[in-house]
């Protein structure tokens, strides 16, 4: 089952995405530094701005387009099986948004090719298998790795103290509830993508 989508997610990723991203170019391939770009993410960010505050169709085509851009990514790149560890469309969407309101003329692949140079280090650079993540109510999958991250992080900070497994054990549940309490999030223990934000790309 998907995750349950957390709201307010653009206001969370203020803080971090002024930071994350820039106008960025895209990289040269050819010998004239060129190559072609075609379909939405010729778009740029004023319309992208105006399509995803009315959920229209348009806004459906970029954010499927990216889920293609994703997939070439993970299927060309070398030393390369996921370029997102645990970011979904709409998180990548939210955080383009941010920076797409303050600059509306650039253009969207532009923006995106800057963000996944920023995500391009934390990459899973090999398979890893996904195993669903019950919390209460809430459902996800994440990867095997993405977890034992998660623990290495709270243990880093002092909040988890148990094996680095892959397993969202009661120990790492209630870790991951001191993690959200100390930077005033609701104490759940689930994994959502907000506060993987925070424990794994934000600097506290």
């Amino acid at each position: 089952m998907r995750e349950r989508r957390t709201p307010g997610i653009g206001p969370l990723l203020c803080l971090t995405a002024a930071a994350l991203l820039s106008a960025s170019a895209a990289r040269s391939e050819d010998d004239q530094g060129q190559y072609a770009v075609r379909g939405a993410g010729l778009i740029n960010c004023a319309l992208f701005v105006q399509a995803r505050a009315a959920r229209d169709d348009a806004y459906l085509v970029v954010a499927a387009w990216v889920d293609g851009y994703v997939t070439g990514i993970n299927q060309h790149a070398q030393d390369t099986y996921d370029v997102l560890s645990f970011e979904g469309t709409e998180l990548l969407m939210a955080v383009v948004d941010e920076h797409c309101q303050r600059n509306p003329a650039d253009p969207v692949f532009g923006v995106l090719t800057k963000l996944f140079e920023q995500l391009w280090p934390d990459r899973l650079t090999s398979r890893s298998d996904k195993v669903p993540v019950n919390v209460g109510e809430r459902q996800a999958q994440h990867y095997v790795e993405l977890i034992e991250r998660m623990q290495r992080a709270l243990s880093a900070r002092a909040f988890y103290a148990g094996p680095i497994d892959g397993e969202l054990s009661p120990p790492t549940v209630e870790a991951l509830k001191r993690f959200q309490a100390s930077i005033a999030f609701e104490a759940t223990g689930f994994p959502d993508q907000t506060t993987l934000w925070r424990l794994l790309r934000k600097d506290d």
